[in-house]
């Protein structure tokens, strides 16, 4: 998919994205930061600029979003703007990475801005300065366009009432179905791709996939927060937090009913053996879930749409078997839960706001937010454009259209802790869930303490 795009640059068919930008370093480089009155922004770099990118780690990687952008801005992005992105590897994570940098005054011009992943330190970041708002640059900018965004992306990103990142990639959440089609077929089962059934029709499915003998099995659940267990409680009509992100809500019927039926995937239906197996020999080494399905011994599992990627890749080494791609069964209550996750690039030092300024925009345009999925980076950019482009749809999955037709109103919701303490309200929680899973307490017991303990961290 790239070599289309470094064609078009070699022949000047410059892509419509990156505007008010002059063609050499002679021109200087002037930025569509301009509003209707012709307004400057107060510093305009000339000629040639190097920016600094804090991103994950994984530029030299051979798939992943930190080496997709790093060949797109090479390729594409350098060579129409003159600017030049350096990008910075982060260890252990962006968020320990940059608040390091920041603490020694070595702060880059960018950074990744993690919000449920990749360090979850953006917004706690946002709010102690380390990220500078985005608000003006956007409002000066008078061919941006912020309407295709995800809604609910752009709220986890706005930290007191300030946009502080855009978003690189996004989805609904955990509710999309693989399924080993040789396996459903075998037992007579029929996966509806729309996912017009419920739970205990897709139980019922695994019990018929699921041979002990053989070591094969019809469905291993994942119940993690923040993404499965947010998807979960949503799925029986609970939430994990509530709207202001001051009181965590797992002690409730929902919440209990939630992962009780995941519970009772292992402990009555038995369409896994363990649900803390370990897996070996898998392709490319998977482990878990992903693994055991590789192995072709697992029916189906479920997570995010970021496989699709590397599943529907026709270069891919991982899945010897036809394999199917679905939305999530309701609940018996007919509910269909929904978490929008992902995360962004945002602005850390202001020397050369206006370049980082048209990095920012470039990265998370429709152009890239269709192309990375074809470059290893995962799930489509965060804004419905990209998710609803035909050649997408046909290239890998008509998933993606699915999802945006099934969630008319947008990705739910992302309600994160209003101290900031997203990462250690999860982990509290996750700790005392995992004990009911490991079958050491009871599930009120659970549910009560995992509430309890996330609620210190939240009071903190």
């Amino acid at each position: 998919m790239l070599t289309k795009a470094v064609a078009n640059v070699a022949t000047g068919m410059t892509r419509r994205r990156i505007v008010g930008v002059a063609g050499s370093a002679a021109a200087g480089l002037t930025l569509a930061a301009c509003g209707a009155s012709g307004e400057q922004p107060a510093a305009q770099q000339k000629g040639p600029v190097t920016i600094e990118v804090l991103t994950r780690n994984g530029v030299a990687a051979p798939d992943g979003h930190s080496q997709f952008y790093d060949k797109r801005a090479k390729q594409i992005f350098t060579p129409q703007t003159n600017i030049t992105v350096n990008f910075l590897d982060a260890q252990p994570d962006v968020g320990e990475k940059l608040t390091v940098m920041a603490s020694a005054g070595t702060v880059p011009d960018g950074s990744w801005f993690g919000v449920v992943a990749d360090g979850n330190a953006g917004r706690e970041q946002a709010g102690k300065g380390i990220f500078k708002p985005l608000d003006d640059l956007a409002k000066k900018d008078s061919k941006f366009d912020i309407k295709p965004y995800f809604k609910a992306m752009l709220d986890g990103l706005t930290v007191n009432g300030k946009l502080y990142a855009l978003p690189t990639h996004a989805h609904y959440g955990t509710n999309v179905l693989y399924y080993n089609k040789n396996l459903t077929d075998g037992a007579g089962v029929k996966v509806p791709d729309d996912g017009n059934w419920t739970h205990d029709e897709m139980l019922e499915a695994a019990r018929k996939i699921t041979r002990k003998d053989q070591d094969v099995w019809g469905y291993w659940p994942e119940w993690g927060l923040p993404e499965f267990g947010a998807f979960w409680v949503r799925q029986f009509g609970g939430e994990f937090l509530d709207e202001a992100g001051k009181k965590v809500l797992l002690d409730s019927a929902e919440a209990r009913a939630a992962f009780e039926w995941c519970y009772n995937c292992y402990s009555k239906a038995q369409v896994i053996d363990n649900l803390f197996r370990e897996v070996q020999g898998a392709p490319l080494n998977q482990g878990g879930r992903r693994g055991l399905f590789g192995l072709g011994k697992l029916g189906m599992f479920a997570t995010t749409p970021g496989l699709v990627a590397a599943y529907r890749n026709p270069a891919q080494q991982e899945i010897k078997f036809p394999m199917g791609i679905a939305l999530f069964p309701k609940s018996p209550q007919g509910r269909r839960g929904t978490q929008a996750s992902g995360s962004g690039v945002g602005l850390t030092n202001t020397k050369n706001q206006d370049a980082v300024w048209q990095w920012l925009k470039f990265a998370t345009d429709k152009d890239n937010g269709i192309e990375q999925v074809f470059g290893g980076a995962g799930s489509p950019g965060g804004r419905t454009d990209a998710w609803n482009d035909p050649k997408l749809l046909k290239e890998r999955d008509p998933i993606y259209s699915t999802i945006i037709k099934t969630f008319p109103q947008g990705a739910g919701s992302l309600r994160l802790a209003a101290n900031n303490r997203y990462p250690a309200v999860v982990k509290a929680a996750n700790d005392e869930i995992n004990k009911y899973f490991r079958g050491e307490v009871n599930i009120q017991d659970g549910m009560k303490n995992a509430t309890n303990a996330a609620n210190v961290e939240l009071s903190r």
